[in-house]
């Protein structure tokens, strides 16, 4: 547990040092979620012309799933979060809610705070003082059972591309060079 908090904190103590200060929270946030998400390698999609190509049956499901997960990981990504989002737009309460929790959020993540005199709140603790009351009004408005919901169909969705999507060579060479750069 402690290496993983440990790997996490690295994460954001590497980007607050090497990022400019940014002029308001949203920019903050969208910066420092790129810069993670750019470093786990989640950012890069394949083409989606080769996402949709050749679909056969699996003869070797365990090698098919982690070399289609590691190629198309960013692809993965941006279905699971687009069927959350079309989840959302079912229910426009749900839609509401999340929207409030957005705009709140980013209205308090740019205000200043100071936890004692002449301490300012760092962005780390402001966003973990919103976040429960964010997830409260989010449980109560029922959105968290549509979010659910949504990444739930995106990660089937995503499972089935990756035990029914042939491996091509440019995936295995992929394989090979995430396997070898760990």
């Amino acid at each position: 547990m402690s290496n993983q908090s440990s790997r996490r904190s690295s994460l954001f103590s590497s980007i607050k040092s090497s990022a400019p200060a940014p002029s308001s929270a949203l920019q903050q946030f969208i910066e420092e979620l790129s810069e993670v998400l750019s470093r786990l390698g989640w950012s890069d999609a394949r083409p989606w012309e080769e996402f949709g190509r050749d679909f056969k049956k699996p003869t070797h499901l365990e090698e098919r799933i982690w070399t289609n997960f590691l190629y198309f990981r960013g692809n993965y990504c941006y279905i699971v979060a687009a069927t959350t989002i079309l989840a959302l737009f079912f229910n426009p309460t749900c839609m509401l809610a999340v929207m409030f929790c957005v705009v709140g959020m980013l209205v308090f993540l740019g205000v200043k705070v100071e936890t004692s005199p002449g301490h300012p709140m760092t962005f780390e603790m402001k966003f973990l003082a919103g976040l429960p009351v964010c997830l409260l009004l989010l449980m109560s408005a029922g959105a968290l059972f549509w979010m659910s919901y949504g990444i739930l169909l995106g990660m089937c969705t995503s499972l089935a591309h990756m035990v029914f999507r042939t491996r091509t060579i440019k995936s295995r060479i992929n394989k090979v060079y995430e396997e070898t750069t760990k």
